[in-house]
């Protein structure tokens, strides 16, 4: 089961996300749509989904109600990827920058006529990629923007974007919402042998996280991951861990291990009903006998600035070794 299977064609916004779709709609009634959309939130909580809904209602020649109607010609056009007036910029490797070079291109582009008529519409994922150089270029854009021109900056971690930038949108941020908005939705796209309720607390309660948990290689991931945290906790020399450790993805690595260290701290602080993901139970319970709650604080602080470091790409090598260190070094830290 892969995330492609719950997307929607055409995009259409997903029951959560309701009370915001709502707004929008309100917004484009009285025309009265920002020309720059920030939506922020987790990971997981379906925001380029939301952001394509958008764009497709713009895009979308004979709108039903609140809804594209998925068989005009721009509809279709969308469908098949060609549309003229719609832009998708991303980097063009995942943990790359978007670089300047990309905003100039698109601002020339942007410069001419929509040639359907109507909206021109930018989606700009994930926008704290955007290295300094292409923020403050996309920033002159958004100071002089072209008419009927609306950009969708999608983020995870929107602190990472310049505040100059930040206040030239429109900014919206998604929450997690409650189970009883999701786990429906969720139940639809799985078979109940995939237990839809248990991988949706696993993800923190993020429905595209949990379809996440599924897909190829992430479940062999989490395993070895796992074996390699046992292993550094029952004393294994940190060195040898750095060669199975360059086999995983280094930003998921991260994130999953921030995870762990979360829910490590609802065991020690609230007991095994706190915990989001029970599948990691051994290994938190080996944390919990071996780190302080000031310990495990320090470690996700340490992850935080991992994390960051990240976007200037450091020698993996070392990334890894200063990484297994900062657990060593809570270990024997009194």
């Amino acid at each position: 089961m892969s995330v492609a299977k719950a997307e929607q064609k055409p995009a259409l916004p997903l029951p959560w996300h309701a009370s915001l779709w709502q707004q929008w709609h309100q917004q484009y009634q009285a025309d009265r749509l920002p020309h720059a959309l920030l939506l922020s939130g987790e990971a997981g909580l379906g925001k380029r989904t939301l952001a394509r809904a958008l764009a497709h209602f713009l895009l979308c020649e004979q709108p039903q109600g609140q809804h594209p109607c998925g068989h005009c010609a721009g509809c279709q056009l969308l469908e098949s990827g060609f549309h003229p007036d719609w832009y998708n910029l991303q980097p063009e490797a995942e943990g790359k920058a978007i670089r300047i070079d990309a905003i100039r291109d698109l601002t020339q582009r942007l410069q001419q006529s929509a040639q359907k008529g109507g909206y021109k519409v930018v989606l700009l994922w994930p926008a704290e990629a955007l290295n300094l150089h292409a923020a403050n270029a996309l920033l002159k854009t958004l100071e002089e923007p072209e008419p009927s021109t609306l950009f969708l900056l999608v983020s995870d971690q929107p602190s990472r974007l310049p505040a100059t930038l930040r206040s030239r949108c429109q900014h919206w941020a998604l929450s997690i919402p409650p189970s009883a908005e999701t786990l429906p939705w969720l139940t639809c796209q799985l078979s109940a042998d995939q237990q839809p309720e248990q991988l949706l607390r696993a993800a923190g309660g993020r429905p595209f996280a949990a379809l996440k948990l599924l897909e190829s290689g992430v479940e062999q991931q989490r395993v070895e991951l796992v074996r390699l945290m046992e292993q550094l906790t029952c004393g294994a020399d940190p060195l040898e861990l750095i060669a199975p450790l360059k086999k995983l993805p280094l930003a998921w690595m991260i994130t999953t291990l921030q995870n762990w260290c979360a829910d490590t701290l609802r065991l020690m602080m609230a007991g095994e009903a706190a915990v989001y993901d029970t599948r990691q139970q051994p290994l938190y319970q080996q944390w919990a006998d071996c780190f302080s709650v000031h310990q495990l604080l320090a470690i996700q602080q340490e992850l935080e600035q991992r994390q960051r470091h990240l976007l200037t790409h450091p020698n993996e090598e070392l990334f890894l070794e200063g990484l297994v260190i900062t657990f060593q070094r809570a270990l024997h830290d009194e």
